[in-house]
């Protein structure tokens, strides 16, 4: 298992040697494209920001970012993969407890746990920015506005939890399983609700055991949606295609509009941001 100080060699890749430098992303700062989706922030946030946030740093597929002994006094913010959040039960079983996309930061919930954290581990390969939570505990004894825009994107991730929780427990395993496809959507896409492709990089037994079913059963209800017309996906890449997006949401149940009611389009920022280094840029200034 990875640690922040045991990153994979970048010396063959040239993304991995510029994200590796924190100079290559001058004023960029991951931190304030997120926070900045839920509460209005100030070029000085983002410059404020730019200027805390550490070196990006690549891990593999299965590497532990985040647990009670590993970067418990760091926030995490996903640049590039996807995470899920696990606890250990008694009897020795891992159930997953959440998932963390691009644009998502791993740590707001047990800012200030006494002691209590998951384990956060990366489902792909990915790219992680780590910040020190002290650093921000510093600024938002200053600043109001950095308070509001954390207190609001911490919110936003119970919020969530909260609904796919109601959603758990209220519906069968069909209509589980296609509000959490629009769920996935809403958060990857927000404003760009047109967008009707979902890339999604999970086995069946990871949605499984985050739904609360088995991997067969997920693979029978994944069938059910294909033979209603609502989705088509491709087995080999894990792709799914919205073909009936009203039909997906009459089945699902799925409401929750606070998922598109943010300030501009992550995706897109991010995008822009990945893009830039991954030909040994810097995102534009905003």
């Amino acid at each position: 298992m990875s640690s922040l100080a045991e990153v994979t060699s970048r010396s063959h890749d040239p993304c991995r040697r510029v994200s590796a430098n924190a100079q290559a992303w001058y004023d960029y700062s991951l931190y304030f494209e997120i926070f900045s989706h839920h509460t209005p922030l100030s070029i000085d946030h983002r410059e404020t920001l730019a200027e805390l946030q550490q070196a990006p740093r690549r891990f593999k597929k299965g590497s532990v970012i985040k647990n009670r002994e590993l970067n418990n006094r760091h926030l995490l913010a996903i640049q590039d993969g996807w995470a899920c959040s696990c606890r250990v039960s008694e009897d020795g079983n891992r159930q997953i407890i959440d998932l963390y996309l691009p644009g998502e930061i791993v740590g707001l919930r047990d800012h200030h746990a006494g002691g209590s954290f998951d384990e956060v581990i990366m489902l792909t390969e990915g790219l992680v920015i780590p910040l020190h939570k002290s650093q921000l505990d510093h600024l938002m004894q200053k600043d109001h506005s950095l308070v509001n825009a954390v207190l609001a994107t911490t919110i936003h991730q119970c919020n969530i939890m909260a609904d796919r929780l109601n959603n758990l427990i209220s519906r069968d395993a069909t209509s589980r399983l296609a509000y959490f496809i629009l769920e996935l959507h809403a958060r990857l896409n927000f404003s760009r609700a047109e967008l009707k492709d979902l890339s999604l990089p999970l086995s069946q037994q990871v949605i499984g055991d985050l739904l609360g079913m088995t991997n067969v059963h997920v693979c029978r209800c994944l069938s059910q949606l294909e033979a209603k017309g609502l989705l088509t996906r491709d087995r080999d890449s894990r792709d799914i295609q919205i073909t009936d997006y009203a039909g997906l949401l009459a089945l699902s149940g799925f409401g929750t509009a606070y998922l598109h009611h943010c300030h501009g389009s992550r995706r897109g920022r991010s995008a822009h941001a990945r893009d830039a280094l991954s030909h040994g840029g810097q995102p534009g200034r905003r």
